[in-house]
């Protein structure tokens, strides 16, 4: 497969961390998001337009998050001082560390998908105490569970504020559940701290000192909310569903399978025939390709994802995909409603 995916950029000639169209759309990103965020403070006092733009601000703060993991992923050129400048705009723009992201989605999730007691993705906070929801057999059963394909649809508007909490609390304790976080140094502390302060400054400060507080409160409720659900749809569909392989190491705390393997069988693609959602998901709906080529930049991923599909056919591995983003919410759900029932409690 790899060999397949090197000469589809050889043959034509292609660099696959380099598009100066995909480079395009990242500007527009940002552009859109600070100017939705301008023009809904300045039409607070008309809430219909504040509340669509506070919307559009949500939404494309959503699209900036996919542009800062395409560069914690090193996909975004060649140069480690673009990869270091668009992650300090992660910090600043989405008061969330790009450091903790690192830890979490590169060192942990990538490299341990879906693998009970390493995948920080799929291990509570605190494992000795009930979590928000259960989403593995391996987790305790509690009667709440039974509600929860109800009431988490609702918890992951809190996405983003849970989030921007958290990661500080991953760097007090300098864990993200299963994965140890290195040291900070000083560079990384001033981005982290300074981080937070200016998000805080710039989103709550500033316009406080044009409008009231409640308003402040409210336009920057809707662009959480809205960035939240996104993102959730994003991050929670591929993995989270009962098609996909949920792994447990051996005795020996071993994987005897081959990790490539693994990734396919842990992982479910959705509309990947979708120009819209392959466009405004970061390709992140081509998940297959992302995690067996997370190198790559995504606006190459259509390209890659039928050799993928075709390299796993003629190795007899089931290539998983729904035709539509519905359906892979749908299929999210469904396992939250599957995981919820009692019948299926601890293991």
């Amino acid at each position: 497969m790899k060999t397949k995916v090197d000469n589809y950029f050889k043959e034509n000639k292609l660099d696959p961390k380099v598009h100066y169209w995909a480079f395009l759309h990242y500007f527009l990103y940002y552009a859109t998001a600070v100017i939705s965020c301008a023009l809904a403070f300045k039409f607070h006092e008309q809430w219909i337009w504040s509340t669509v733009f506070a919307i559009s601000w949500g939404f494309f703060c959503a699209q900036i998050a996919t542009v800062s993991h395409d560069a914690s992923h090193f996909t975004i050129t060649h140069n480690p001082l673009v990869w270091k400048i668009v992650g300090i705009g992660h910090d600043l723009f989405l008061g969330a560390s790009i450091y903790i992201w690192h830890h979490q989605h590169i060192i942990g999730h990538h490299v341990y998908t879906n693998i009970d007691g390493y995948d920080p993705d799929i291990v509570p906070i605190n494992t000795e105490v009930a979590d928000v929801r259960r989403i593995k057999d391996t987790q305790k059963w509690y009667p709440v569970y039974l509600y929860q394909h109800l009431y988490m649809p609702v918890l992951y508007g809190f996405l983003g504020v849970k989030t921007k909490l958290t990661d500080t609390y991953n760097i007090i304790t300098m864990r993200i559940t299963t994965t140890h976080v290195n040291p900070l140094n000083k560079f990384q502390i001033v981005v982290f701290f300074g981080g937070k302060l200016m998000h805080l400054f710039l989103r709550l400060f500033v316009p406080y000192m044009f409008m009231n507080f409640s308003t402040v409160i409210y336009l920057n409720a809707l662009c959480e909310a809205t960035a939240s659900y996104w993102l959730a749809l994003l991050f929670e569909t591929s993995h989270d569903n009962s098609a996909v392989e949920w792994y447990k190491p051996d005795e020996n705390n071993k994987m005897n399978m081959d990790w490539a393997e693994m990734q396919v069988a842990a992982t479910q693609d959705w509309a990947t025939d979708s120009w819209f959602w392959t466009k405004f998901s970061g390709a992140i709906n081509h998940q297959l390709a992302h995690h067996l080529f997370p190198a790559v930049l995504p606006h190459y991923y259509p390209a890659i994802t039928p050799i993928i599909a075709q390299t796993c056919r003629e190795y007899g591995l089931k290539y998983q995909c729904v035709d539509t983003a519905w359906k892979a919410v749908e299929c999210h759900l469904d396992h939250l409603h599957n995981l919820g029932q009692p019948k299926r409690k601890d293991g």
